[in-house]
């Protein structure tokens, strides 16, 4: 077992219309102007359902919106309080919790179960929205005083096994767990950040664009952000000795060092930069493709800027390598064939 951790055309075709009917008949052109000046219900319906499906629309994409709208998920809560289930998660007390004075109460564990579970199904339904797909296992949560003797991390595992199937080597998903100190349950972005990563780690991505993705749903879904964007990808670049974006050598938010806040920023700003340049539904084609393929499967370990990189670019419909490496990511335009092979390779070494 190996443990991987880490948002009025009606008005011109009447006009049309009315001019039509001035040639035709002159008679009538008075019926036709009271027709206007009184209002015609018709149109009025048209154009008030018009905006009603306007006004959905931006109700759909409105972070707000979505984050706050109610779950029609069932919510199921054992007798004691101490564990619940919703359709995409479980949810538990540890020990360590249950005997604080805020949760020693049946009552009050499952008022606070039943609002969790809801919210983070609100929120599972708006990132299968973000991302066309969503994990097939359930994700299980479980609340601590505690964590690691520590109050302030909150980590989140994609447990999987490895293996030989059809002589190739594959990797399989067999849960997610989330653990989470109740301090840092109760911080909205922190919590939201965890449970995309939860999302998006079956897909073994790199660890600047999982947390860069992570902090986009974090700061422009949810409202709770804590990393600003930079103002230029080029300008606020960060290489080491070799002349390689400091992404590259990210070891993940369990790392604590003078680059991690910029980290968090540029990953940030060069994931929501692909974001408005390619259209709301870029990583919509990006997990598609991904799935479709399942290469990300025989991966031993996890992606390489390179493999993401060829993705991005199906996705986008032109070549992205050239961006890449402006911004000085050590990446080589790769082709299918490529990824294929390299995959064999690995898979003949795992045997």
């Amino acid at each position: 077992m190996k443990n991987r951790g880490r948002l009025c055309p009606v008005g011109v075709i009447l006009s049309r219309s009315f001019y039509s009917l001035m040639r035709i008949r002159v008679v009538l052109v008075p019926l036709a102007l009271m027709f206007v000046l009184n209002g015609c219900p018709a149109l009025t319906a048209l154009q008030e359902a018009q905006q009603r499906r306007e006004k959905r629309i931006l109700e759909e994409r409105n972070a707000t919106s979505l984050m706050l709208r109610p779950s029609k998920a069932t919510i199921k809560i054992t007798p004691d309080a101490l564990r619940g289930e919703s359709d995409h998660y479980t949810l538990k007390f540890a020990d360590d919790l249950r005997v604080l004075a805020e949760f020693d109460e049946t009552e009050e564990r499952e008022i606070f179960t039943r609002s969790a579970l809801g919210y983070m199904e609100s929120l599972y339904d708006a990132m299968n929205q973000l991302f066309g797909f969503k994990p097939k296992h359930k994700i299980h949560v479980t609340l601590h005083h505690l964590y690691r003797g520590t109050n302030l991390a909150a980590v989140t595992r994609t447990d999987y096994r490895s293996g030989v199937l059809d002589g190739r080597y594959v990797k399989f998903i067999n849960g997610i767990q989330m653990d989470f100190p109740i301090r840092m349950y109760e911080k909205h972005g922190v919590r939201v950040h965890e449970l995309t990563h939860a999302f998006t780690n079956i897909y073994f991505l790199p660890v600047w664009f999982s947390e860069g993705i992570a902090v986009l749903i974090q700061t422009e879904y949810a409202k709770g952000g804590m990393h600003p964007k930079l103002d230029s990808l080029e300008g606020d670049l960060r290489v080491d000795l070799d002349g390689v974006n400091q992404l590259e050598s990210w070891g993940g938010h369990t790392e604590n060092n003078p680059l991690t806040l910029w980290r968090y920023r540029y990953a940030y700003t060069l994931v929501a930069e692909l974001w408005e340049r390619y259209g709301k539904d870029f990583y919509i084609r990006v997990f598609r493709l991904m799935e479709a393929d399942g290469l990300h499967q025989r991966l031993v370990g996890t992606m390489k800027t390179s493999f993401l990189v060829y993705y991005f670019s199906e996705a986008a419909g032109e070549d992205l390598v050239p961006f890449f490496r402006k911004l000085h990511f050590k990446v080589r335009k790769l082709t299918k064939e490529d990824i294929l092979n390299q995959i064999e390779v690995n898979s003949v070494r795992q045997k």
